[in-house]
């Protein structure tokens, strides 16, 4: 075997694979201590979600994901902190000060309103921009997943303060004789601010201020260069936010008339609009619906002129979900069954005594990253990441493996 022999062979090794699985060193921003496992998997270029039977279709991701299980914990809140403090002083720059508000006139006053929803309206913006510009940094690898957590939350309290500036805006504006801001696009802009308020993030947010020490890694976060998505598993819960950057063009002219926006969520959910969705028209840009179905809770943002959707939560009660046929392997006397659920949903993993059936506690990792235990009843409900994976469960006498397959 000559010299080129051995880099022949791993190259051929890395293109047989249909997903790479790397451990990849830690980021030059120092924000994630821990080595990640990286797992690259080429997604189709389809923009409506993905079908699924007997549930809600899904929202994917396109063209070459990184997908990995990332932590959050003291660091994050550590670093969401900080960025807090620079955001409050920026802040306190382009709010209105009370008292040159109280001593103008009322058409000084009228100016004032308006020069602040134009700096507020740029500021939503941004928000937009701001995760756009960290999605495709950590699809590129040149963002941990946790700085690009960081860049969510910041979001999500931007956008807190933001709502509370339009409201204040609204309130003075009633203060104006013949003056108001716009209804419908102080409307839309409360539904733009919404989405930067997710449930995913509340939640993200809340467990990041646990005392160090409580680090978890059960958060999934996948991108690509045109989007990205975050899951978690929270109790009986998967929580999955999924953003299309490619999905949307608001330079494109409304493509619907009267009505036919309504119906066409049919046609993007079709399960889902059985159970009557809430709908909000912010044309000409954006519609906004809601569903609140057996399964859990849909919310989504289609592009007047695409008539994509690109931006989805689902809110999902796993007991509910529908599931693939399970599958079993057994070794050192354990015995492993995964449940899978479609388009690349969360997976039932149970533990039991191969020869007893009795449920087993056990650890349990998934491509080499530890995400939890399973219960007193051998069951635990874990997100995965895209593509195919292996998941492990130990105890103190053995251990057992299964594999994932792609179900994207």
């Amino acid at each position: 075997m000559n010299n080129a022999t051995p880099v022949l062979l791993a190259l051929l090794l890395v293109l047989s694979l249909p997903a790479i699985t790397i451990v990849a060193a830690g980021p030059a921003d120092g924000s994630n201590s821990v080595a990640e496992t990286v797992r690259l998997q080429e997604s189709p270029s389809q923009t409506a979600p993905t079908p699924v039977d007997n549930s809600t279709n899904r929202l994917q991701l396109s063209g070459e994901v990184r997908s990995e299980y990332t932590e959050y914990g003291s660091d994050l809140g550590m670093a969401l902190t900080s960025a807090d403090d620079r955001l409050r002083v920026d802040h306190d720059k382009y709010t209105i000060v009370d008292s040159e508000f109280d001593s103008a006139t009322d058409e000084e006053r009228a100016a004032m309103i308006q020069a602040g929803y134009e700096r507020l309206s740029q500021r939503i913006t941004e928000l937009e921009q701001r995760e756009r510009n960290a999605t495709r940094a950590h699809a590129a690898g040149e963002r941990s997943s946790t700085a690009f957590l960081q860049a969510l939350l910041r979001n999500h309290n931007e956008a807190a303060m933001l709502s509370r500036d339009l409201e204040d805006l609204e309130d003075r504006a009633d203060q104006v004789p013949g003056y108001s801001l716009s209804g419908s696009e102080t409307r839309a802009d409360k539904k733009t601010l919404d989405y930067h308020r997710t449930s995913i993030r509340a939640t993200l947010s809340r467990l990041s201020e646990r005392p160090t020490g409580n680090v978890h890694r059960d958060v999934v976060v996948s991108t690509s260069q045109t989007g990205y998505s975050v899951a978690v598993m929270d109790g009986s819960q998967y929580v999955v936010e999924t953003s299309r950057f490619d999905n949307r063009d608001e330079t494109a002219p409304d493509r619907f008339e009267s009505g036919e926006a309504y119906d066409h969520i049919s046609e993007l959910y079709p399960w889902a609009s059985q159970f009557g969705p809430s709908f909000q028209d912010n044309s000409p840009g954006y519609y906004w619906a809601e569903v609140g179905h057996d399964h859990g809770r849909l919310e989504f943002y289609f592009d007047s002129g695409t008539g994509d959707v690109y931006r989805e939560v689902q809110e999902l009660s796993v007991s509910s979900l529908p599931t693939e046929e399970s599958e079993t392997w057994i070794s050192n006397e354990l015995e492993i069954t995964t449940a899978e659920t479609a388009a690349s949903g969360p997976v039932k993993v149970t533990v039991t005594d191969a020869g007893t059936g009795e449920p087993v506690q056990a650890t349990v990792t998934v491509n080499g990253v530890e995400v939890g235990q399973t219960d007193e009843d051998g069951t635990r409900w874990i997100a995965r990441p895209l593509g195919d994976g292996r998941i492990t469960a130990e105890t103190e006498s053995g251990s057992v493996e299964a594999r994932m397959s792609d179900r994207s």
